[in-house]
């Protein structure tokens, strides 16, 4: 019997232009539909995945995204395809099945709920962000394990998300 392999997503943010990159640069930020700046989505956790964002290393931000955090985004900055429509409690009781935002969050971070059922429902798959509360507290030019903002932060993108949500 094969169990289940619990499914985590990813949040990557960008946060840097491509002025000067080069075209596969380019190809591949659109390939993980972020367009522009401070562009936030949620992404599965595979090896694929993986490595286009290590490829755009240099202009995006990304870690494992925590329940809060998750709530606070879909919360605040969260978007159905018609935006006449509130993002509310009342539309996730009824598509998923769920008490309220804080539930789907929880069950989305544990892999009972789909990225793919998140987009099939008509939430817009992407987040659009303010630049950070108080700044960027480390250079956006460096790597987060060289002193900086960019690349793989772990955990540590929560904290970031929540100043730009």
């Amino acid at each position: 019997m094969v169990e289940k392999s619990k499914v985590s997503c990813l949040l990557a943010v960008r946060l840097r232009g491509t002025v000067g990159d080069s075209p596969e640069i380019r190809k591949t930020l659109e390939s993980l539909a972020l367009e522009s700046t401070f562009r936030a989505r949620l992404l599965p956790d595979n090896p694929s995945i993986a490595g286009m964002l290590r490829k755009a290393k240099h202009i995006v931000a990304w870690g494992e995204v925590d329940q809060p955090t998750l709530e606070v985004l879909l919360r605040k900055r969260g978007e159905r395809e018609l935006r006449s429509q509130a993002l509310d409690d009342g539309f996730v009781k009824e598509r998923f099945g769920k008490d309220g935002l804080m539930e789907l969050a929880g069950a989305v971070v544990a892999g009972e709920v789909g990225l793919e059922d998140l987009w099939r429902a008509g939430l817009k798959p992407r987040f659009r962000l303010h630049p950070p509360r108080g700044g960027f507290k480390r250079s956006t030019r460096r790597a987060f394990s060289d002193g900086g903002e960019l690349g793989y932060r772990g955990a540590e993108i929560n904290s970031l998300v929540r100043r730009m949500a």
